[in-house]
């Protein structure tokens, strides 16, 4: 491994000790804590590795843009952009707080790095697709990056934004699924049966199946030319990724974490060593 991605490594390892802190003292019945695990190693690699951007300038127009469609997850969020120093940790500790601006679901806050209002699913796409559009209309260089859930690909906004896309050969547009198996109601198998490959690559994506957890493997993805087609990422992750007892557990879709499952995750994260 470069030295880049060790970096980035212990930076993934870092935001999953945020997400688990953070859950354990929001003030709420219960966080969205899974759903924000399996992406972290993708969204690692976005801001540590891939994506052109000064977080001291994170307002700017020259920058590339990313844009969280499964807004639920948005402690994951958070939790990065705390990490690669575009807020601060005392902001981070707010999540859910009474006037904070980090609620459960994303709402449009620049200053902070936050593009995209999230709730309703399937949105994010045509924002971020939207978004591509206008930029490429003004020639501008930079790269639009949106992430959806393979449970959120049930829904379909996702794929008429998707044909349209490609009709419009949107080739500054990366999009990520984060294909963790598990959504609310259950197995995304059992839920609804899509093979989500066939779907993309019939909807004329430049499509890409990779390990979501493997840092070489979504670098490399993330460099694989568009050829003038929109990509799409189909990263293969595991729902609660990094804490055994939440790993493909439907019960830490949304819950809360006890001081004595945060000490036992903490612990985890950190080698096995007491935290």
């Amino acid at each position: 491994m470069t030295p880049k991605l060790s970096e980035t490594e212990n930076a993934a390892r870092r935001i999953r000790q945020q997400i688990v802190s953070v859950a354990h003292h929001a003030p709420s019945d219960g966080v969205h804590i899974s759903p924000a695990l399996s992406m972290v190693d993708i969204l690692s690699v976005l801001y540590g590795v891939v994506m052109r951007y000064d977080a001291k300038d994170i307002t700017s127009a020259h920058r590339d843009v990313f844009i969280l469609s499964k807004g639920h997850a948005a402690l994951g969020l958070y939790a990065t952009l705390c990490e690669f120093g575009i807020m601060t940790l005392e902001q981070l500790n707010t999540f859910e707080l009474n006037g904070s601006v980090l609620q459960v679901h994303p709402t449009k806050h620049p200053e902070y790095g936050i593009d995209f209002s999230g709730g309703s699913l399937a949105q994010g796409l045509s924002f971020a697709t939207g978004l591509a559009l206008g930029r490429r209309l003004k020639g501008e260089i930079w790269h639009t990056y949106a992430l959806v859930g393979d449970g959120e690909c049930n829904e379909g906004a996702i794929w008429e934004c998707a044909f349209m896309a490609a009709h419009l050969n949107v080739d500054n547009l990366t999009l990520i699924v984060d294909r963790n198996g598990l959504q609310s109601d259950g197995h995304t198998a059992d839920v609804m049966r899509m093979d989500l490959e066939a779907l993309w690559r019939a909807c004329h994506w430049e499509t890409i199946v990779c390990d979501g957890h493997d840092l070489q493997a979504l670098t490399k993805a993330f460099a694989m030319p568009h050829n003038g087609k929109p990509k799409v990422i189909i990263a293969d992750t595991v729902k609660g990724k990094g804490v055994s007892m939440m790993e493909n557990n439907k019960e830490f879709h949304r819950n809360r974490i006890s001081a004595q499952q945060l000490s036992d995750a903490l612990a985890e994260l950190n080698g096995g060593t007491s935290c």
